[in-house]
């Protein structure tokens, strides 16, 4: 074909598309018509009735109040349809019935406060909805009931207080669920049965002010939880019983005071925790007993006066520790877990409260030269290698020093043995050793 012929046939695929796209959209060679953004207020009776062979259809950020019946009807072989950022209150209830290979469904950011009970009845192959920013408040209990191959379903940002265990109970392929933003006050127990392959679920900014034992047992296979925003007292034994594969958990704003010392037990997958932004005044020292892959662990903006050594020596992986924000007292409690974070690069951010001044000061600046004696451990059992130490920097020297008062025995014990030790030295090198020959050299001190 010569170039001439070539001209002459994108002059005429040109003018075919010019007759044949809808009035204010764009049309592609790839089945796809554009009519975005072009402020459409109706979308007339056959608009699409020579569009069969459509796959992609892109209606969103216009002006649409309302969707004809059977308006997409010629539509059979669409793959994808955006309607989102208009603002539709309602529809109809056979809107979407002759769109059986519909795949993707955008209807965020309009006004809708329900939808219909069959609007769904033949999109079995319907992978990804998005209903989020609109005005739902309650949906009928079948609704979801015909979406057997939904993976993501976002209903986030819209009015709903009540949440209806029949909407997900057919939804065994679901992997993301958004119910963020929403009034639910609580979340009844079987909510999340059927839900067997979720791995994304948000439930922040809701009203919750408890979560029921067992509730995320129906989601084994939960990865990322976001719980964050909402009104949650305590975490519980059994609050997180059955999500062994969680790796992310969003907990911060809150109004957390308790969690369970068993509460983390079984999430052993568990790469990032944030508890800041609560009441927490302290925690378990075995709470994070299980938790050698968490990497990240936020503990800022609460009401904790020290940290347990214990409760971060198992956090192996350990990479960001943030305790900003707490009115810590920098004593010999808090001076051991300072020496595991210098240890580990770790800058947590630490301020100390001086009760006397009120005044938050660097953790550092107070706990290098703090002097630890027995007494500050209130009385517990200690060595003398644990006790009586001046901390330091990690690479600056550790000084051990003696409490005459307290290891007077001790050190006396200790004094002879070494004046034992010196006088039988002193014995050897005079009366027994062998001298050594010429050839013999000293061996450098720095060897």
């Amino acid at each position: 074909m010569t170039i001439l012929h070539w001209i002459f046939f994108a002059i005429y695929l040109s003018s075919v598309r010019a007759q044949t796209c809808p009035l204010k959209c764009q049309c592609y060679l790839n089945q796809t018509t554009d009519c975005s953004s072009k402020r459409i207020f109706i979308i007339p009776p056959k608009t699409f009735q020579s569009y069969s062979n459509l796959l992609v259809l892109r209606l969103e950020d216009n002006r649409l109040s309302s969707l004809d019946s059977d308006v997409f009807s010629p539509l059979i072989n669409l793959k994808r349809l955006d309607l989102d950022q208009n603002i539709l209150t309602s529809l109809p209830g056979s809107v979407f019935n002759s769109l059986r290979d519909l795949v993707v469904l955008y209807l965020n950011g309009n006004s809708l406060t329900t939808l219909p009970s069959k609007i769904f009845k033949n999109l079995e192959n319907l992978s990804i909805i998005w209903l989020h920013d609109n005005r739902i408040e309650t949906l009928p209990s079948d609704v979801f009931e015909p979406l057997i191959n939904l993976k993501t379903l976002s209903l986030r940002n819209n009015k709903i207080k009540n949440l209806d265990y029949n909407w997900f109970k057919n939804l065994s392929n679901l992997e993301f669920l958004a119910l963020a933003g929403n009034q639910i006050p609580n979340i009844p127990r079987n909510t999340f049965a059927g839900l067997g392959n979720l791995k994304n679920l948000s439930l922040n900014g809701n009203q919750l002010t408890s979560i029921q034992d067992q509730t995320f047992s129906y989601t084994p296979k939960l990865e990322f939880l976001w719980l964050y925003d909402n009104k949650i007292e305590e975490i519980g034994d059994n609050t997180l019983y059955g999500v062994s594969f969680l790796r992310s958990i969003s907990l911060h704003n809150n109004k957390i005071k308790k969690i369970s010392s068993r509460a983390f037990c079984s999430l052993t997958n568990l790469e990032q925790l944030y508890l800041d932004g609560n009441m927490l005044v302290t925690l378990d020292a075995t709470l994070l007993l299980s938790q050698r892959r968490l990497r990240m662990l936020e503990l800022q903006d609460n009401k904790l006066n020290t940290i347990s050594p214990d409760l971060l020596t198992p956090l192996i992986s350990l990479r960001t520790f943030n305790i900003s924000g707490n009115p810590l007292i920098c004593d010999c409690k808090l001076w051991e877990s300072w020496l595991w974070w210098n240890a580990h690069f770790l800058d947590p951010e630490a301020k100390c409260f001086n009760p006397e001044t009120k005044i938050l000061g660097n953790a550092r600046d107070q706990l290098v030269n703090l002097t630890c004696t027995i007494e500050q451990y209130n009385n517990q059992v200690v060595t003398a290698s644990q006790a009586l130490i001046t901390a330091a920097p990690l690479k600056d020297k550790i000084e051990k020093t003696c409490d005459a008062k307290q290891l007077a025995a001790g050190c006396i014990v200790l004094l002879v043995i070494i004046v034992v030790m010196m006088v039988g030295f002193f014995v050897y090198i005079k009366f027994y050793r062998v001298p050594k020959s010429s050839h013999e050299m000293l061996v450098p001190l720095d060897a």
